[in-house]
């Protein structure tokens, strides 16, 4: 099989609402996607970089690699095409995902394809609101839904989010699992009082508390928290996972379909982790639906835990044909679902676009 079309495109997906985490505020998704052709088939990738702290790439680094490497690949086999894009996946995972992915998905490799009966993969729901009457509809409209975990970001101000997370737990009374989301927000003060003033009963753990390097800090906080912890920005693949694992300062490890570079080497990372004794959870909830659709995909066949592949909910709508399909706190995943691009929708939100053939 060759590949006789590559079509690139930058878009700005406008989200329903800003999502706030510790260290940034999105209000669109600028992605980029990668649609490789082989005449009548099709694979398509997504990268969505910019978020303050997630990954070191830039959207402006992400575009311009596309257009460069694009390019080239039209001509190639898919083999060829893999062996030019692998070497990337290390240094510039983000970049590589989509051109990988699609690979993957020309391939027929078993990690993408679409399930032979229909599954369904559950997700976390993210509480938003501040207030206790807000925090109590959100919660109760979740559990009607059947979220198993409800995940609240802090990080900001930690006597506000010790506050919030006690009203959090007194209103679900152990009806759903809460997960504690401090996106590198926290110093090592600041976390030794969350850990020390929140009731552990019922919280899953505690998610990166500190910047991604602060891995001493997570070692010293590991030793006197009663509150489990898991990391995510840090973990950028297995040399991370293996420090965590030397410093025995997380027991959740969390990856991103785009900090791997590749649907397959992620499925590798994950069954490593859980050899090394990590519990694993997966997904970006700052990610397009292509990516959460190829997370999803990844998370139905390695039955990790309630996952993060809900940023395509936080879309205003989706560029997609038929968007992905979900009931209550579940994505569906049918047989006969492809990922095709509504073009009328990519040409609205594109800033950007390239076609080499």
């Amino acid at each position: 099989m060759v590949i006789e079309k590559v079509s690139l495109y930058r878009l700005k997906v406008p989200l329903k609402q800003p999502y706030k985490i510790a260290s940034a505020e999105m209000k669109a998704f600028d992605c980029t996607i990668v649609n490789l052709q082989s005449g009548s088939l099709e694979g398509i990738g997504e990268a969505m970089s910019a978020v303050s702290g997630y990954f070191w790439e830039k959207p402006d680094e992400v575009w311009q690699f596309a257009q460069e490497k694009g390019k080239d690949l039209v001509g190639s086999t898919l083999s060829r095409a893999h062996e030019s894009m692998a070497p990337f996946k290390t240094n510039q995972p983000c970049a590589t995902t989509p051109f990988l992915t699609a690979i993957e998905i020309l391939s027929e490799s078993p990690i993408l394809k679409p399930p032979a009966q229909e599954t369904s993969v559950p997700m976390v729901g993210i509480l938003q609101a501040h207030d206790p009457e807000g925090i109590e509809k959100e919660i109760s409209d979740f559990i009607f839904s059947g979220y198993p975990v409800l995940k609240v970001k802090v990080g900001f101000d930690v006597d506000r989010d010790i506050v919030r997370v006690r009203m959090a737990q007194q209103v679900l009374k152990g009806r759903a699992l809460l997960r504690a989301d401090a996106n590198q927000g926290y110093n090592p003060a600041q976390a030794r009082k969350f850990v020390n003033q929140i009731d552990p009963l019922g919280i899953e753990f505690l998610e990166q508390p500190f910047p991604e390097k602060e891995w001493e800090a997570m070692a010293e906080l590991s030793k006197i928290s009663p509150i489990p912890l898991g990391l995510d920005e840090s973990i950028y693949g297995m040399e991370s996972v293996k420090k965590a694992r030397q410093l025995k300062c997380a027991r959740f490890v969390k990856f991103k379909l785009m900090k791997i570079g590749s649907a397959e080497a992620l499925v590798e990372n994950i069954e490593k982790s859980r050899e090394y004794g990590f519990e694993v959870i997966l997904g970006n909830g700052a990610a397009g639906e292509i990516s959460c659709y190829h997370e999803a995909l990844v998370a139905s066949r390695t039955a990790t835990r309630a996952g993060e592949m809900n940023g395509f909910l936080k879309q205003k709508e989706s560029i997609l044909r038929e968007g992905l399909k979900t009931e209550g706190a579940k994505i569906l995943l049918g047989p006969h679902f492809s990922l095709k691009l509504d073009k009328q929708k990519v040409a609205q939100y594109a800033i950007d676009r390239m076609i080499f053939e």
